[in-house]
Protein backbone atom coordinates (compact mmCIF):
# COMPACT_ATOMS: atom_id res chain seq x y z
CA UNK A 1 0.00 0.00 0.00
CA UNK A 2 2.99 2.60 0.86
CA UNK A 3 4.44 1.51 -2.33
CA UNK A 4 0.94 2.53 -4.17
CA UNK A 5 0.65 5.79 -2.13
CA UNK A 6 4.24 7.03 -3.11
CA UNK A 7 3.44 6.32 -6.58
CA UNK A 8 -0.01 8.30 -6.53
CA UNK A 9 2.17 11.14 -4.72
CA UNK A 10 3.23 14.83 -6.68
CA UNK A 11 6.29 13.68 -8.20
CA UNK A 12 5.53 9.64 -8.38
CA UNK A 13 4.58 9.68 -11.81
CA UNK A 14 0.50 9.63 -11.32
CA UNK A 15 0.10 12.19 -13.53
CA UNK A 16 1.69 11.21 -16.80
CA UNK A 17 0.06 7.89 -16.31
CA UNK A 18 -3.67 9.21 -15.80
CA UNK A 19 -3.17 10.81 -19.22
CA UNK A 20 -1.90 7.84 -20.70
CA UNK A 21 -4.34 5.68 -19.39
CA UNK A 22 -6.93 7.76 -20.97
CA UNK A 23 -5.83 7.61 -23.78
CA UNK A 24 -5.57 3.71 -23.84
CA UNK A 25 -9.30 3.80 -22.52
CA UNK A 26 -8.74 3.58 -19.13
CA UNK A 27 -10.24 6.37 -16.26
CA UNK A 28 -10.40 6.27 -12.62
CA UNK A 29 -13.28 8.40 -11.58
CA UNK A 30 -12.31 8.48 -7.43
CA UNK A 31 -10.28 6.04 -5.27
CA UNK A 32 -11.81 5.54 -1.88
CA UNK A 33 -9.40 4.42 1.18
CA UNK A 34 -11.58 3.01 4.03
CA UNK A 35 -9.05 2.63 6.24
CA UNK A 36 -4.75 3.55 5.78
CA UNK A 37 -4.01 0.02 5.28
CA UNK A 38 -6.93 -0.81 3.06
CA UNK A 39 -9.24 -1.88 1.90
CA UNK A 40 -9.64 1.08 -1.36
CA UNK A 41 -12.63 1.05 -3.54
CA UNK A 42 -12.59 2.63 -6.87
CA UNK A 43 -14.57 3.22 -9.84
CA UNK A 44 -13.35 3.36 -13.04
CA UNK A 45 -14.61 3.84 -16.52
CA UNK A 46 -13.31 2.02 -19.47
CA UNK A 47 -14.19 3.06 -23.01
CA UNK A 48 -16.75 0.55 -24.80
CA UNK A 49 -15.38 -2.40 -26.08
CA UNK A 50 -12.96 -3.34 -23.30
CA UNK A 51 -13.10 -6.65 -22.11
CA UNK A 52 -13.09 -7.31 -18.13
CA UNK A 53 -9.73 -9.73 -18.66
CA UNK A 54 -8.52 -6.60 -20.89
CA UNK A 55 -9.32 -4.61 -18.08
CA UNK A 56 -7.87 -6.44 -15.42
CA UNK A 57 -4.43 -6.61 -16.84
CA UNK A 58 -4.44 -3.18 -17.31
CA UNK A 59 -5.44 -2.69 -13.16
CA UNK A 60 -2.50 -5.22 -12.80
CA UNK A 61 -0.12 -3.55 -14.92
CA UNK A 62 2.76 -1.33 -15.33
CA UNK A 63 0.06 1.82 -16.23
CA UNK A 64 -2.15 0.57 -13.23
CA UNK A 65 -2.60 2.10 -9.64
CA UNK A 66 -0.03 0.44 -8.35
CA UNK A 67 2.38 0.48 -11.77
CA UNK A 68 3.09 -3.45 -11.97
CA UNK A 69 4.55 -3.63 -8.23
CA UNK A 70 2.26 -5.67 -6.63
CA UNK A 71 1.16 -3.23 -4.54
CA UNK A 72 -2.55 -3.70 -4.50
CA UNK A 73 -4.80 -6.44 -5.20
CA UNK A 74 -7.31 -5.45 -7.32
CA UNK A 75 -10.38 -7.53 -8.08
CA UNK A 76 -12.34 -6.13 -10.07
CA UNK A 77 -16.24 -5.86 -10.51
CA UNK A 78 -18.58 -4.43 -13.13
CA UNK A 79 -20.89 -2.25 -12.70
CA UNK A 80 -24.25 -2.51 -13.75
CA UNK A 81 -25.70 0.88 -14.43
CA UNK A 82 -29.09 -0.93 -16.11
CA UNK A 83 -30.12 -1.39 -11.90
CA UNK A 84 -29.29 2.29 -11.66
CA UNK A 85 -32.22 3.31 -14.55
CA UNK A 86 -28.44 3.41 -17.29
CA UNK A 87 -27.34 6.61 -15.24
CA UNK A 88 -23.53 5.85 -13.92
CA UNK A 89 -21.93 6.94 -10.74
CA UNK A 90 -19.94 9.91 -12.16
CA UNK A 91 -20.28 11.57 -15.48
CA UNK A 92 -18.93 10.05 -18.36
CA UNK A 93 -15.56 10.56 -19.81
CA UNK A 94 -15.78 8.18 -22.58
CA UNK A 95 -19.26 8.58 -24.66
Amino acid sequence: METAYAAMAPGGGWDEAVAANKEKGFYNHSANAVAANGPIYCIWETKEGISIEEFQEFIDGPTGPGFGLSALMNICKPIDTSLMNGQTPYPRVFS
